[in-house]
């Protein structure tokens, strides 16, 4: 009881630390525990979890006659809030890991301060639109997600047909229940549709279900059974932890680029792997298609090679079929001082 009493004291003078703890313990206990996007957990979950989000949406401003429910819709916003924070949790960070923050971190900050703000009691008081946009945003970002995984294609068609789905849904259960929102949810389902579909061709929302768990340069790859030895130069960054960005080469060199890349069981795509170098600006020097197909949880291993180069800065990009970047490195290309170096195996099996 003493300890219920604290509790309570500890809420009414400090709850924004309260909110903090709960937020930043709640999103590492995603982090480490929600797994792969193609788990049958996580879509059952989320399944789940969004179906009682829209019904706890229905039923937010509900008036009950019973004493116990009397009780229970106290609770209401709250249960309402929680699960929409479940949500936004868990598609935050499958965004976060098919993203190339260079060209997604818009988005994923976006998603970020709408996480952040749902766990804001101010935000929490606010009106049946911006409830009715949590909703929206997250039967959108769950028919974004799931749907090829399912269907195992990933193109610019199941996209729009993806998006097309998200958009009716809500405003057809609404209509059908007469819902006081009915007319605001289309509008909102709407512009957010546009939203996305800007942010799809504008290369800002995130490839997903796709992600790159590795990408390195080296200096040289061999294909041995099953596994991978990349060998790259000893630097100083080493002793860190860390690798360099700098490829100093000697002649007859190639530079290497080896990437891990992750996606969903049944999943078949084409894949490019695209150097560009800069020169006043970033201009394409090769692009090199690779096909993956999904199923191993460590990734689908593959490489490219490039001969033909000069020194200067570059860069190698990862795209999905339908062009947008997964991930990418940057490094530079300058002359070994030297005859003799060091090199490095690392293994991939």
């Amino acid at each position: 009881m003493n300890f219920i009493r604290k509790s309570k004291d500890l809420h009414q003078k400090h709850p924004n630390i309260l909110i903090a703890v709960f937020f930043i313990s709640g999103f590492l206990f995603d982090i480490f525990t929600l797994g792969q996007v193609d788990e049958f957990g996580n879509f059952v979950g989320h399944s789940i979890y969004l179906s009682m989000l829209i019904l706890a949406f229905l039923s937010i401003d509900k008036e009950y006659k019973r004493e116990f429910t009397q009780k229970l819709s106290i609770y209401q916003k709250d249960i309402f809030h929680f699960l929409a924070g479940g949500l936004l949790s868990g598609f935050a960070i499958f965004f976060f890991k098919s993203s190339s923050l260079s060209t997604s971190g818009i988005f994923i900050l976006l998603i970020l301060l709408l996480l952040l703000a749902n766990e804001s009691p101010k935000f929490q008081e606010r009106g049946m639109l911006i409830k009715l946009s949590l909703v929206q945003f997250c039967i959108s970002a769950y028919f974004i997600i799931y749907i090829p995984v399912l269907v195992g294609v990933m193109n610019v068609s199941v996209f729009l047909l993806t998006l097309a789905v998200a958009t009716v849904v809500l405003p057809i259960v609404l209509n059908r229940l007469n819902h006081p929102a009915k007319n605001e949810s289309k509008l909102i389902a709407f512009a957010l549709s546009i939203f996305l579909i800007v942010g799809y061709f504008s290369n800002l929302l995130p490839p997903v279900p796709l992600s790159v768990k590795k990408i390195g340069v080296y200096q040289n790859i061999e294909k041995q059974g099953d596994d991978y030895h990349l060998y790259r130069e000893k630097s100083f960054y080493d002793y860190f932890g860390l690798q360099s960005t700098n490829f100093n080469f000697l002649p007859g060199d190639k530079v290497y680029v080896f990437a891990r890349i992750f996606a969903p069981r049944g999943l078949k795509d084409k894949l490019y792997i695209q150097w560009e170098k800069w020169d006043k600006r970033w201009k394409v020097s090769d692009r090199i298609s690779l096909t993956i197909k999904g199923g191993n949880s460590w990734g689908y291993r593959a490489y490219t090679y490039k001969q033909n180069y000069t020194p200067g800065l570059w860069r190698a990009k990862v795209m999905s079929s339908d062009n947008r970047e997964i991930s990418r490195i940057d490094f530079t290309i300058t002359p070994s001082t030297s005859d003799k170096r060091e090199l490095i195996k690392e293994i991939e099996n």
